[in-house]
C-alpha cells in the first residue's frame, strides 16, 4: 500500500512539474532532468526512512525503491515520446 501511495505521489509530482514548469517557460528537457534528480533524491530518502524506522531489509528497499523510481520515470519517457513537437 505504501509503495502505491509513493508511486501515486511521484506521478502527481511529475504532472505538477510539467504543468507549472511549462507555464513558467522552462523547456521540457530542463523539467525532465529536474524531475529525475528530484525524484531520485526523494526515492533514496524514502528508502533510508524505511530502513531506519520500519527496519526493512536492504534487499526489499532496493527492490521496492527501484519500482518506486521507475514507474514515474517511465511515465515521463512515455510523455516525452508521445508529445514530441
Amino acid at each position: 500500500m505504501h509503495t502505491t501511495l509513493i508511486i501515486s505521489f511521484g506521478l502527481a509530482l511529475l504532472a505538477l512539474m510539467l504543468f507549472i514548469g511549462e507555464r513558467l517557460g522552462f523547456s521540457r528537457q530542463t523539467l525532465s532532468y529536474g524531475f529525475i534528480g528530484l525524484w531520485l533524491g526523494l526515492t533514496v530518502i524514502n528508502g533510508a526512512v524505511g530502513r531506519v524506522t520500519a527496519h526493512q531489509s536492504l534487499r526489499s528497499e532496493l527492490m521496492g525503491g527501484s519500482l518506486v523510481f521507475a514507474v514515474p520515470v517511465a511515465a515521463l519517457a512515455l510523455y516525452q515520446l508521445f508529445t514530441r513537437a
